[in-house]
């Protein structure tokens, strides 16, 4: 009898020593950008985009016992289907997707202030999950801007707090006026800010953060080891190992909707006990995709077909992007606005930054909706006024963007730089549309509203006489690719 009692108490100690390492699985993505379809492969599989995550994302759910889907920013900005303004908030189609993904939380992503200020708060109240937004202060109310500062999910017992983090550098990013009216703390200092309310509620701590690995992992470094895991995004890494910082595990996807990343944890009295980490390739062999989430997206995509897949013109090289040389799409998209504005502004020079292309365009047709993904962004025309002196600035800043990389060059049409014929190439000479550069002179400049509002990033020094037109830089390119590269009406018969 004593054997009995003896032997059924060891049961029961190890069942419930069993029972409390919880499973938990984790689905994360990230800079999925608007991948809104799948690419069909030459080997007849389709590739990435929201049906084929649907599908992935439904059946590994399908096999675990409980779990959570996360994302880390950046959900905008990058398709045509991004681009579409629906209700009249740019970019909702988006996350009305992900409202019917079932994603549980995410975090703003720089690509969520591309359009306006206003904007960004319509896309976090459309939404069914939360914006958690750890280090962003709207200024005018003095509540987070997403709404939440944290929140906690639960999920059959398991209480998961989140923080969410957005680079500090987001005024570098994005137009200076989508993002006056927030206040951006240090993610660390917000983060401490709440912590022990966060670990009284939680039984596991995540952070979601949009700023990239190198930030990443100095913040873990700073955070104690109450924080359990960083999932980052922003510079499109990704790692089949989960990377261990200071005790933290931090996970990335890629972009684009190339993986789903699956985390499979143990938590055992508030600490992780076991940690696999996978990247699940997004490919499916299914012909036809048939749920209310393709619907919704065949709907979106019908109307924007309508207009979008119009042939504006036939290019006559590749356009192909590069942020740190000078291609044959940045010098052409450069002069482009020299000659859309001259007889009204009379510019002298046009500056872009090359991190503005977003799309490849082989050489040949081009429609509406390659434009639009090509310069998927609402920059506005601006014109301003430089000294000759400045023009040396910001070669000098290109020159060094060009090599270290800390941020794109700019391409600079009616610049050039030349050998001094008599002394050689040790000494360069600049010109001004043929003519020397006069450093005291004044230049008139055409350029757009990113550029002029970035101007210590990309000029060195600040523009005067700003006058931004309100014309978007999109609709300049298009008229420009009519005119140089279109077709006569009688040509499609």
């Amino acid at each position: 009898m004593k054997f009995n009692k003896t032997f059924s108490l060891l049961l029961v100690l190890a069942f419930f020593s069993v029972l409390s390492a919880l499973p938990l699985s984790i689905f994360y993505t990230g800079d999925s950008h608007g991948a809104f379809e799948a690419k069909l492969g030459k080997d007849g599989l389709k590739y990435g985009g929201y049906p084929v995550l649907e599908e992935v994302l439904n059946r590994e759910r399908a096999q675990v016992e409980r779990s959570l889907f996360l994302d880390s920013g950046d959900q905008q900005t990058g398709s045509i289907f991004a681009s579409l303004v629906d209700d009249g908030v740019h970019g909702g189609a988006v996350i009305d997707v992900f409202n019917l993904l079932g994603l549980d939380a995410s975090v703003f992503g720089n690509h969520e202030f591309d359009f306006s200020y206003q904007n960004t708060k319509d896309l976090a109240r459309r939404a069914k999950y939360p914006f958690v937004c750890t280090n962003m202060i709207d200024t005018p109310t003095g509540k987070p801007l997403g709404g939440s500062l944290f929140t906690i999910l639960e999920k059959d017992g398991l209480r998961v707090g989140i923080f969410g983090i957005t680079l500090e550098l987001l005024p570098e990013k994005v137009k200076a006026e989508n993002v006056e009216s927030v206040r951006i703390m240090p993610p660390v200092d917000a983060i401490n800010m709440y912590l022990d309310e966060v670990e009284r509620k939680s039984d596991l701590i995540i952070v979601l953060s949009h700023q990239g690995f190198e930030a990443d992992s100095l913040m873990a470094q700073s955070l104690d080891d109450r924080v359990d895991i960083i999932i980052g995004g922003h510079d499109h890494i990704w790692s089949q190992e989960p990377i261990n910082v200071n005790g933290k595990w931090l996970l990335y996807s890629g972009s684009h909707l190339n993986w789903l990343g699956h985390a499979e944890i143990e938590v055992e009295e508030r600490r992780i006990v076991s940690l696999k980490n996978r990247l699940i390739p997004l490919v499916s062999d299914t012909v036809e995709f048939e749920s209310p989430l393709n619907d919704f997206i065949a709907l979106k995509m019908e109307k924007i077909m309508e207009e979008m897949g119009r042939v504006v013109g036939s290019i006559p090289v590749d356009w192909s992007p590069d942020k740190w040389r000078s291609t044959s799409l940045s010098r052409w998209t450069a002069q482009a606005l020299i000659d859309e504005y001259q007889s009204i502004y009379k510019p002298e020079l046009a500056i872009i930054n090359n991190g503005g292309f977003r799309k490849f365009l082989p050489a040949g047709p081009v429609t509406l909706r390659d434009l639009h993904e090509l310069i998927p962004f609402s920059n506005t025309i601006t014109v301003f006024s430089l000294k000759g002196s400045d023009l040396l600035i910001l070669d000098e800043i290109n020159e060094r963007h060009a090599i270290s990389k800390p941020h794109d060059i700019c391409e600079v049409a009616g610049w050039e730089k030349r050998a001094n014929p008599q002394k050689g190439a040790q000494e360069i000479e600049f010109f001004v549309n043929g003519e020397r550069l006069e450093l005291d002179r004044v230049y008139r400049v055409v350029s757009h509203d990113f550029v002029a509002g970035q101007w210590d990033k990309y000029l060195g020094s600040k523009p005067f006489d700003v006058y931004d037109t309100g014309e978007l830089l999109l609709d300049a390119v298009i008229r420009q690719v009519e005119l140089q590269f279109g077709f006569e009406d009688d040509a499609w018969d």
